[in-house]
């Protein structure tokens, strides 16, 4: 019988305050308060020792029976409001929120998500089952509406004014000479009339606030008048008409628990209408909408300009767009990412990626994008409300930065995986436009989101030990991730070395493949006789065509051009040295003008920049080929003019202001291991190896 009894107590204080004769309902229900609690000092002083109570069908007997107390029932009457006020805030939302009155400059896609947001607000104002709203006009909706609450406030002073007729008159309660509490009955229900017209934030949500102060005092008087022990010991005060009210202490008490426990729980409930709730969820769209609504709600609501009890709710709601923003929108680009796509896409789209890059792969756009998603987010967990630098670590939310940081450490570890994997493949097809658009490009773009991280240092506080157990747990656990996303940000920098090395590597190998194939076989160049020909042969235009072009038109960074171009020079030298060819003097001649050719090659490039062009022709490693060339025109033993040698290098260069005094130098001495490329003329001298370069100096 208590259990059912309970049971109606709950289903008459869960509707009571959405009926007419709300009043009516919540006398009723402190008279069954009344009887229950009498019930249970009863059961508990005759029957308690005698009888054991047990049921397998029925496991809610077995549960502890309690007093039904004035905080239980405010707690059911306050949880009976929530629904209706999330709806009403969603309104108060939806006037601020006004996306028609954003500037021209704004772009039509911020202006999109505006009206995305306006739409997802507007769809739970009234439920989408209901088609009596839509089938009438503007103005038959405001008269319908403002006629119903002009009867329930007439019906709600009724109902006042009968339950206090042996009293003072009420409009006397409404000056506010003996009542505790601040606002009127009158201005209470007169201030739900006008929700069809624009006002401020401030005022319309204080409308809400103080409507709901009137079932509270409702409430209040009932209970003074019916049951006064539920409002404790010091509870009540009789006034000098003769009439019992709360005292104002109590009625502070008991408005407050009833603001906390119902704006706490429509901060909740706000998460599951926006988000789940109508045909067309927030949840459904892209994260950046929810996104947007959540930086709105920061942008727009303070401490300044909204009550604290509509703050608190509007925070829960954006702590919980958060984490549906950090869930959502990780899966979505991750999962964009797990397919290479490398076709170039231009980042006008995105125009907030990158100050530099005008264009990046597909997928590398789609790495940025998640890149970016989370330290947008992570930074909001750096600020508060409140805070924009030092909040206390109390304040921040690091509950939600954690899932965050796990997020942005795995999906650093992933990218620089993604590089380093993608790069050699590439590097060993030598597609050197997408090698480049992922080494530069993409690297590029992702850094610069990552230079956006901001992390607050917490070690002295934690250090301190005077915070909570929950918030040292969850601020160690934060700086273990802050640390280990730090380690992989190096590691990515760090990348940038090991993807040049598999190039360099890569290049040497490429180039000794392509003059493995194309380079004249040694018989041909032991030939005598044989003219010296004044062009270079065919091999060395195929040779840089295959090799340097693509990496001409894929970058113009001056230090990878010349780190190729010397791989290139030293592999083609190495390929002579370890062929063992053997050269005679045309031939000699011929390889010279095949090294010269590289120069006419660069100097004819069309797609090389100027200055690049500038650099590569002063590349030490072209010296070093037209040494190697001069040498070989010489058999061992021969003593070299260096004035000679001087005069011929400086003809094949052409000479300005910027040339240093070494380029002066004989191209003979950029060479290392002289004596060795001296054995490669086909001529060998019977007499002993005179040839040195102490000699050579000294002639």
């Amino acid at each position: 019988m208590l259990q059912a009894v309970g049971s109606l107590i709950t289903t008459i204080l869960s509707t009571c305050l959405h009926r007419e004769d709300s009043r009516k309902m919540i006398e009723s229900s402190l008279s069954l308060v009344s009887l229950y609690n009498q019930l249970i000092g009863l059961s508990s002083k005759k029957f308690a020792s005698k009888f054991n109570v047990c049921s397998n069908t029925y496991p809610n007997t077995i549960s502890e029976t309690k007093n039904i107390t004035l905080t239980k029932i405010v707690q059911v009457l306050s949880k009976s409001r929530v629904e209706i006020n999330c709806h009403r805030l969603i309104n108060c939302l939806v006037k601020v929120y006004k996306p028609e009155n954003s500037s021209d400059n704004e772009s039509s896609s911020s202006t999109a998500e505006s009206l995305e947001i306006y739409h997802t607000l507007t769809k739970h104002i009234t439920p989408p089952t209901s088609t009596v709203s839509r089938d009438m006009t503007v103005e038959k909706r405001r008269e319908a509406f403002t006629d119903n609450r002009k009867a329930k406030m007439k019906q709600a002073q009724s109902l006042v004014e009968l339950k206090n007729q042996h009293n003072k008159k009420i409009s006397a309660i409404l000056i506010g000479v003996n009542s505790d509490c601040d606002v009127t009955y009158a201005s209470l229900l007169t201030s739900e009339c006008v929700l069809e017209n624009i006002f401020s934030n401030e005022e319309n949500v204080n409308g809400i606030l103080q409507s709901e102060e009137l079932y509270i005092e409702i409430l209040l008087d009932t209970v003074a008048n019916m049951s006064a022990t539920l409002l404790g010991p010091n509870g009540v005060r009789k006034l000098k008409s003769g009439r019992v009210q709360a005292s104002k202490k109590a009625a502070h008490k008991v408005t407050e628990y009833y603001q906390n426990i119902l704006w706490g729980d429509v901060g909740s409930c706000l998460e599951h209408i926006i988000l789940w709730w109508s045909s067309f969820p927030l949840a459904i769209r892209s994260p950046s909408t929810s996104q947007n609504l959540r930086e709105w709600l920061f942008g727009t609501f303070n401490v300044n300009n909204t009550p604290e009890l509509i703050l608190s709710a509007l925070r829960i709601l954006a702590d919980a767009l958060g984490c549906h923003v950090t869930t959502t929108s990780w899966d979505k680009h991750f999962g964009a990412t797990l397919t290479t796509n490398l076709k170039p896409t231009s980042l006008e789209v995105h125009p907030d990626l990158s100050l530099y890059v005008r264009e990046c792969t597909v997928s590398g756009a789609s790495f940025a994008l998640m890149l970016q998603e989370l330290v947008t987010l992570n930074n909001q967990c750096e600020v508060t409300w409140d805070y924009i630098l030092g909040a206390p670590i109390e304040d921040l939310p690091i509950v939600e930065q954690i899932p965050i940081l796990h997020r942005l450490d795995h999906s650093i570890h992933t990218y620089r995986l993604w590089c380093l994997a993608e790069t050699r493949r590439l590097a060993n097809m030598w597609e050197m436009d997408d090698f480049f658009r992922i080494a530069h490009n993409d690297m590029q773009t992702c850094m610069e989101q990552l230079l956006n991280l901001r992390f607050a240092d917490h070690t002295a506080t934690i250090e301190e030990g005077k915070i909570g157990v929950h918030e040292n747990v969850c601020a160690k656990m934060r700086e273990k991730l802050v640390s280990e996303v730090k380690v992989n940000i190096q590691k990515l920098k760090e990348a940038r070395e090991e993807i040049v090395s598999v190039l360099s590597a890569v290049c040497g190998t490429t180039s000794l493949a392509h003059l493995s194939m194309s380079f004249p076989r040694a018989a041909a160049w032991r030939r005598r006789g044989r003219p010296p020909c004044a062009a270079a042969a065919a091999y060395v235009r195929h040779f840089l065509d295959k090799m340097l072009l693509p990496v001409v038109n894929a970058t113009q960074d001056v230090t990878t051009l010349n780190m190729v171009l010397r791989i290139m020079c030293e592999s083609w030298l190495h390929h002579i040295y370890v062929a063992k060819v053997r050269f005679t003097k045309e031939a000699a001649l011929q390889l010279l003008a095949d090294f010269n050719e590289v120069r006419n090659w660069l100097n004819e490039c069309k797609p090389l920049p100027a200055a690049a062009k500038k650099q590569m022709l002063q590349n030490e490693v072209l010296r070093r080929c037209e040494g190697v060339g001069r040498l070989l025109l010489h058999a061992p033993g021969d003593l070299i003019s260096m004035q000679d040698s001087t005069l011929q290098s400086v003809q094949n260069i052409k000479k300005d202001e910027s040339d240093s005094p070494e380029q002066l130098m004989p191209a003979e001495m950029y060479v290392p291991n002289q004596k060795q490329w001296l054995t490669l003329r086909a001529t060998k001298l019977k007499g002993p190896l005179a040839f040195s370069l102490c000699c050579m100096v000294l002639c």
